[in-house]
Order: C-alpha cells, then sequence, then structure tokens
C-alpha cells in the first residue's frame, strides 16, 4: 500500500505547480532532526586536514574546527547549520524551535568564529574547503542577515549575535574568494564539491544580500569569462557514480543569476542537446543506500530539481522547456525524498540541507 501511495504521488506531481508544498509536516520534522543531532556528533569524521608535523598527530576535529567540528565534515556542519538558520526563518514556530536556537547558542559565537577562522591562516590551509565550503558559509552568512529582519522578535535578536559572530569567518572567507577569482582561469565541471557554478552562484547570493558591489562585479565577470561560450554541452554523458550535482544543470542555474532575461534565453538556446535534456530527466538507479558516496546521487535528484526549477523560472511561461522542466523538478524532489530516510548516516549527515534548499527553490523561496 505504501509503494502504491508513493507512485500515485509521482504520478500526480506533473499537475502541481512549481509553488506547492512537496514535504509534509512530519516529513519536515524528521528532516530537521537530522542536522540538529549530527552537528554534535565528531566522530565518523573525515576532517580533510593536512598534519603540519607529529605533533598534529592526537588533533580531534574538535581541536581544529570548535564550531563545525561534526556532521562528518565541515561543510557538512556548515550547511546543516544554515538549514537550522532557514527552517527557523520560514518555519518559526516548528516544534523543534527551542533546540535549535539552543544549537545556535551553542556553537555560533564569536570565540568560536575566531577559531574557526584561525584554521584558515594556519600554513597549508589556504584552500581548505575551496570552494564549495566558502559557498556554503556564505549562505549561512546569507541566511543569517535575512533572519535580521524577521517579523520574530526573539529570532531578530537572536539573528544579530549570530551573524556578527559568523561574519569573523565570512569576512575572512571573502577576502579568500576575492584573491582567488583573477587566479581562477578554467572552470571546474566535476558533478561534486568542487563544482565552480555551484560555488560562484552561492556566492553571488551572497554578495547581492550583503550589498558587495565589488564582489557581486567580479562574480559576475568571472561567470561570464567561464561559461558564456558554452554549447551543445555533452549532458547525455551524465551523471558520474558519485555525483550529486549536474554539471550541464548547475551552470545554466549560474546563468540566469548572472544573464538578463533574453540574453539567457540565447544562451540557453544553444546550450543542451535533445539527448542530454533526456538523459536529464530519466531516473537515477542508486544501487546501495549506505554507500557513502553512492548516496551522492540521492543529492543529484535533489539538485537537479532545484537547478531545473530555477532555470523553468527563466523562461516564458508558454516554453516547452520551462513546462517540461517544471513537470520535472516535483518529480525528481519526490524521488530524492522517498530514500533519504533510508540512507543511514552516509546520507543523514548531509541530505537534509539538499531536501530543504531544493523545496525552497521549488517553492520560489531561494
Amino acid at each position: 500500500m505504501k509503494k502504491f501511495a508513493s507512485l500515485l504521488t509521482l504520478a500526480l506531481l506533473p499537475q502541481l505547480g512549481l509553488a506547492q508544498q512537496l514535504t509534509s509536516a512530519d516529513e519536515l520534522q524528521r528532516l530537521v532532526a537530522m542536522p540538529l543531532k549530527n552537528i554534535f556528533v565528531e566522530y565518523p569524521n573525515k576532517t580533510s586536514h593536512i598534519q603540519l608535523d607529529s605533533t598534529e598527530l592526537g588533533l580531534s576535529p574538535r581541536d581544529l574546527h570548535p564550531a563545525f567540528y561534526g556532521s562528518f565534515d565541515w561543510h557538512s556542519s556548515v550547511h546543516s547549520h544554515w538549514m537550522l538558520v532557514e527552517v527557523l526563518a520560514t518555519q518559526p514556530q516548528l516544534g523543534l524551535r527551542r533546540e535549535i536556537i539552543a544549537a545556535l547558542d551553542a556553537n555560533l559565537t564569536a570565540e568560536k568564529m575566531r577559531g574557526e577562522a584561525a584554521y584558515f591562516d594556519r600554513k597549508l590551509a589556504g584552500t581548505y574547503e575551496r570552494t564549495y565550503g566558502w559557498a556554503w558559509l556564505l549562505q549561512l552568512s546569507r541566511q543569517l542577515h535575512l533572519l535580521t529582519r524577521s517579523e520574530d522578535a526573539e529570532l531578530r535578536d537572536k539573528a544579530k549575535g549570530w551573524s556578527q559572530a559568523v561574519d569573523i569567518l565570512a569576512d575572512k572567507i571573502v577576502a579568500k574568494w576575492k584573491a582567488y577569482l583573477p587566479k581562477m582561469h578554467y572552470p571546474n565541471r566535476i558533478g561534486t564539491h568542487s563544482n565552480s557554478a555551484f560555488a560562484l552562484g552561492f556566492a553571488l547570493d551572497y554578495a547581492r544580500e550583503r550589498g558587495d558591489r565589488d564582489f557581486e562585479t567580479a562574480l559576475i565577470a568571472k561567470a561570464r569569462e567561464l561559461y558564456l561560450g558554452d554549447k551543445r554541452i555533452p549532458a547525455h554523458l551524465e551523471p558520474n557514480a558519485t555525483d550529486f550535482i549536474s554539471p550541464a544543470l548547475m551552470t545554466a542555474d549560474l546563468m540566469t543569476r548572472v544573464l538578463e532575461p533574453a540574453e539567457y534565453r540565447r544562451w540557453l538556446s544553444r546550450y543542451f542537446t535533445p539527448e542530454g535534456l533526456d538523459r536529464l530527466c530519466q531516473p537515477l538507479v542508486i544501487t546501495d543506500l549506505t554507500d557513502y558516496t553512492i548516496v551522492h546521487l540521492v543529492g543529484l535528484s535533489f539538485t537537479r530539481a532545484w537547478t531545473m526549477a530555477r532555470v523553468a523560472r527563466a523562461l516564458p511561461q508558454r516554453d516547452k522547456l520551462r513546462q517540461r522542466l517544471e513537470r520535472m523538478a516535483p518529480i525528481l524532489y519526490r524521488q530524492g525524498m522517498e530514500q533519504i530516510f533510508a540512507s543511514g548516516y552516509g546520507g543523514d549527515h548531509w541530505l537534509a540541507s539538499f531536501a530543504r534548499y531544493a523545496d525552497e527553490v521549488l517553492q520560489g523561496k531561494q
């Protein structure tokens, strides 16, 4: 019966608009419980730390990262904090409100952010989490600043303190971005963490929210330099075995932020191939949800969903590609939701943030 209900849901989804709520209250509660727990789970942990000498052999994740030590790796901890902030902003009466506030109070302090910022000053740490973790840190900062304008007085006051603390680290990351952009001669078109289009898009969202015109201008110029000449992108070769990002769709998503509508439509008209679009709309086959890298493909369902939704909104209402992407985006989202709660810690430590971001994009809120 449960399987029949799931299939019926998927069959009906093409009839729904993108703005429809696709996550039930129970699902949202279960999603929020994941980062709320995992940001305090120190092990297992993939630190990606470069040991300078034998004196560092005993350093724990918490020694290295006083705030973002949980959730298996640094970037997952960062975007788990983002999700908790985002849920407070959009669902302020959620049953876990008090627990979320307590968790953010514990980790988003000036002292801990100074410790996080100091890590980036270490020898050989200049490229740490470039550019994926950088992107999520700026997304966290952006979301906190948005929360400072909440109509909820308690959340507004809390966000002021949290955002001031996180800005200690965000300012350092922005400076690193600005130093890196002139050296970024080639794009990274990978389907995992280092994807350049993903990071440029989040950085651009941050720059616009914070009113950093110099940063915004530099990001737009770099995106145009790297991607404006793209055409007939080979999306028919996607995905790779451990992708959680579609390189083709993520670039198209980025360029909605970069190009004016008419220029974007011209660019997009020569970007996809028919066989590439067919491939991107195919369901993903995931052979082992408990495998820490194969489970990346669940995340790919969510990123395909949100990139399709954003690209669709950049096109005219009656455009056939828009209609196709609008039909596919919620289907892909629900496919991810059918798998997320069976993914073990390999998925639990990060997928909730991706599900939440996709849901918000599909509703036109991101």
